[in-house]
C-alpha cells in the first residue's frame, strides 16, 4: 500500500511539467490565445490545454459509442459529435455569464452612483460596488479597482471593465463615464440615467424572449425529431444503418439529409429573429 501511494506522488510529479509544456506550446499560437481569451469568457477554470485534453477524450468517447451502436463506419461522426460537446458548453456558458453580468449591470450602476452622490472619487465608488456585487460581476469589479491601484488612467481602466464585461450595455455604461468625466458633468445622475436606460431595455428584451418562446421551441423540437429517428432506426434496424453508414448511397443521402436540416435551422432562426425585431 505504502509503495503504491509512493508509486502515484512519483506519477504527479511527472505530470505538472507536460500540462505546462503544452500550455507554453498554446500559448505561441494563434489558437491557443483565443481559446484562452474564450475559456476566460466562459468562467471556465480549465487551461487552454486541459480544454484540448478534454475535447480529445469527448472526440474517443463520441468515437467509440458511435461504434458500439451503429458500427464502425459511423465512428468519424461520433467523434465530430464529441469534438462538438465543448465547444458548445464553452458558447453556452458565455451566453450565460452575458446574461448574468446584463442583468447585474443596472444595480452595480446604482452602487456606483451612490458613493459617487456621497462625495467619494470614481475609484472608491468602484471599490464600494465590487463590495457589494455578485459572480460574475464581482471578479470584474475587482480587475477594474486593481487597475486603479496599478496607477492606470481612469479612461483606461474603464474601457478595461467594459472589455472584461463583454457585453454591449457595459460598453454604453463606459461610454457615459467617460463623456461625463470630460464634460465635467455629475458623473451620479449620468450614471443613474444609464442604469434606467438599461432597465428598460432588459424588460423590453424579456417581452420579447417570452413572445417568441413558443416559436423557438418548436425549432428545437423540428430540429431534434430527424436526429432522434436516425437514432432509433439505427438502434431496431441495423439493415438500414448499415446502407447508411456503410454505403456511398447512404452517405450521400445522409449528406443531403444534413444539409437540409441545417438550412432548415438556419431559416426557422431568421423568422425567429425577424420575429424578435419586429
Amino acid at each position: 500500500m505504502i509503495a503504491r501511494l509512493r508509486a502515484r506522488a512519483r506519477i504527479r510529479l511527472l505530470i505538472p511539467p507536460r500540462r505546462r509544456a503544452l500550455d507554453r506550446l498554446l500559448e505561441r499560437t494563434r489558437y491557443g490565445r483565443g481559446l484562452a481569451a474564450r475559456l476566460t469568457a466562459a468562467d471556465s477554470h480549465r487551461s487552454p490545454a486541459g480544454f484540448v485534453r478534454y475535447s480529445t477524450g469527448c472526440c474517443l468517447a463520441g468515437a467509440a459509442l458511435a461504434t458500439l451502436w451503429m458500427g464502425i463506419p459511423a465512428a468519424l461522426g461520433g467523434a465530430a459529435a464529441g469534438g462538438i460537446a465543448p465547444e458548445l458548453m464553452i458558447r453556452r456558458r458565455t451566453a450565460q455569464r452575458s446574461d448574468r453580468i446584463t442583468e447585474q449591470l443596472p444595480d452595480v450602476l446604482a452602487g456606483l452612483a451612490a458613493p459617487l452622490r456621497a462625495g467619494a472619487s470614481l475609484p472608491q465608488a468602484f471599490a464600494a460596488a465590487a463590495e457589494e456585487a455578485e459572480a460574475p460581476l464581482r471578479s470584474v469589479l475587482d480587475g477594474t479597482c486593481r487597475d486603479f491601484d496599478a496607477g492606470v488612467a481612469q479612461d483606461v481602466a474603464i474601457e478595461r471593465f467594459a472589455s472584461r464585461c463583454g457585453v454591449p450595455p457595459a460598453v454604453l455604461a463606459a461610454r457615459a463615464l467617460r463623456v461625463g468625466r470630460q464634460a465635467g458633468t455629475e458623473l451620479a445622475r449620468v450614471i443613474d440615467e444609464v442604469g434606467e436606460t438599461l432597465r428598460d431595455r432588459d424588460r423590453l428584451a424579456r417581452e420579447l424572449r417570452a413572445s417568441t418562446a413558443q416559436a423557438r421551441m418548436s425549432a428545437i423540437v423540428v430540429a431534434a425529431l430527424p436526429v432522434v429517428f436516425l437514432l432509433l432506426m439505427s438502434a431496431g434496424a441495423r439493415d438500414q444503418a448499415s446502407l447508411l453508414f456503410g454505403e456511398p448511397i447512404g452517405w450521400l443521402l445522409l449528406a443531403a439529409g444534413g444539409g437540409l436540416e441545417g438550412a432548415g435551422i438556419l431559416w426557422i432562426r431568421k423568422l425567429t429573429r425577424l420575429e424578435e425585431t419586429s
